[in-house]
């Protein structure tokens, strides 16, 4: 009866060190799936973020040519108006003395329409750097055609501020364009 008590404690061990070691290796198996299934996901959340910037960065410039494409023979008054406005908000965003904008129409190459601007800005460099970003970032094609930077005359009424940025008189010559589109 004994031998039957110690058989039985011997097979009830061998089978839990058998359900156990086949537990294990079941669980090594299914960790081993987790980490390639990781792998992928990583993998694919990658693909998707790039297409995701992709995407958006196709659609600016989408709208940007949607806003260039045009059947008119120039820009209308309301444009000009629109874009002098945003001119005058970029300004005012970053505390930037507007002295002069005016606008006139030049020769432009066949197939394009252009529209120039003349501004003449009171700022310091850091502005001046800042404001022609914030105009490179509109959705416009747009070109500079010159840049002046000069001291800006300081009246006799006017006394420096010690420690604060040098102003500048500041000359631009821009451009932005249309494409005629062809029927």
């Amino acid at each position: 009866m004994r031998e039957k008590y110690i058989l039985f404690v011997l097979l009830m061990i061998v089978l839990s060190v058998a359900f156990f070691m086949l537990t294990a290796n079941n669980v090594k198996q299914n960790i081993d799936k987790i980490e390639q299934l990781d792998s992928k996901i990583k993998i694919a959340q990658e693909q998707l973020n790039s297409a995701r910037i992709m995407d958006q960065q196709l659609s600016q410039f989408a709208l940007i040519i949607d806003n260039s494409l045009t059947k008119t023979p120039g820009f209308s008054f309301d444009e000009i108006n629109d874009f002098k406005t945003m001119i005058g908000q970029l300004a005012d965003q970053r505390s930037i003395q507007i002295n002069k904008l005016s606008d006139s129409n030049k020769f432009s190459l066949p197939g394009l329409i252009e529209s120039t601007y003349n501004l003449e800005l009171e700022a310091s460099f850091v502005q001046i750097g800042q404001f022609i970003s914030d105009l490179e970032a509109l959705d416009h094609i747009l070109k500079i055609h010159a840049l002046d930077v000069s001291p800006a005359q300081v009246s006799d009424k006017q006394t420096p501020v010690a420690g604060a940025a040098n102003r500048y008189r500041v000359t631009l010559e821009l451009s932005i364009f249309k494409v005629k589109k062809v029927v």
